[in-house]
């Protein structure tokens, strides 16, 4: 049963994205700034950390893909994105004491390196047609505040919950 725990939650977090992101729109909000919760990003870059590095990476391909197969025109751009941002966090991850700050620390670190994946990979391929700057200031930054806020958030109880999956799959 707690294997099904595990994608479930992943994917709870993936539907509460879409959710969040039409509360969060500039239509609703008389501003420029795009507020662009990536809950799944942090979630798999939780579990490359936790549980296992490969169970990070394959959950970041999995829900990458999803994540393209439902909001995009392009397959692959965050199924790439998000399978190597859950690597680097994660051997990152490796070298350094894991507490609230370093978590978040690398986990910024994770959110910049996929922000920065998907809009490149975007721009190269001349999809994203928005400037340096205006990204930064107007998406980057917002989504960055966004997404360390919810890390603050949920840090204790997942990573309680995640050592113990971590636990009963080594005991198995």
């Amino acid at each position: 049963m707690i294997r099904f725990l595990l994608p479930l939650l992943t994917y709870l977090l993936f539907i509460s994205e879409s959710t969040l992101m039409q509360v969060f729109t500039p239509q609703h909000v008389e501003s420029d700034t795009l507020l662009i919760p990536r809950f799944v990003v942090v979630m798999v870059c939780f579990i490359g950390m936790f549980v296992s590095p490969v169970r990070g990476v394959v959950y970041g391909i999995a829900f990458g893909l999803l994540y393209d197969l439902i909001y995009t025109d392009l397959i692959g751009v965050h199924m790439f994105s998000m399978g190597l941002t859950a690597y680097l966090t994660t051997f990152i991850a490796r070298y350094f004491h894991g507490n609230i700050f370093v978590t978040l620390f690398v986990l910024i670190i994770g959110l910049s390196a996929f922000e920065f994946l998907v809009y490149g990979l975007y721009s190269l391929i001349n999809i994203a047609n928005m400037m340096l700057e205006t990204f930064v200031y107007q998406r980057y930054l917002p989504t960055l505040l966004l997404n360390s806020v919810f890390v603050v958030l949920v840090y204790y109880p997942l990573r309680k919950w995640l050592i113990n999956i971590a636990m009963d799959i080594e005991e198995k």
